[in-house]
């Protein structure tokens, strides 16, 4: 969490989803396309009715960003691109 951000959640809470969280989601979005016939899976995005929360696999591990739903659709179109990059860069280290 970025310093001058106010979480809609505990910092406990956010820690807990993180554990578990991403993992659950991405593999059941990935049980979408059992065969991928519709290529790898990206992302997930979950929208709430004050923000939306992007989780992706970056190597091993699991990123998760939020943003105000209102900057949501041109901050998420934004990421997307750069997805491809962070994991590039996480196998090379």
């Amino acid at each position: 969490m970025r310093k001058d951000v106010e979480s809609y959640t505990p910092d406990a809470d956010d820690r807990a989803f993180m554990e578990m969280g991403p993992l659950f989601m991405t593999g059941l979005a990935q049980r979408l396309t059992p065969e991928g016939k519709a290529g790898g899976l990206e992302c997930v995005i979950a929208c709430f009715e004050k923000d939306c929360v992007l989780m992706t696999q970056i190597g091993k591990d699991h990123l998760a960003i939020s943003v105000d739903r209102d900057q949501a659709l041109a901050l998420i179109n934004e990421i997307l691109p750069q997805l491809p990059h962070l994991s590039h860069r996480e196998s090379r280290a």
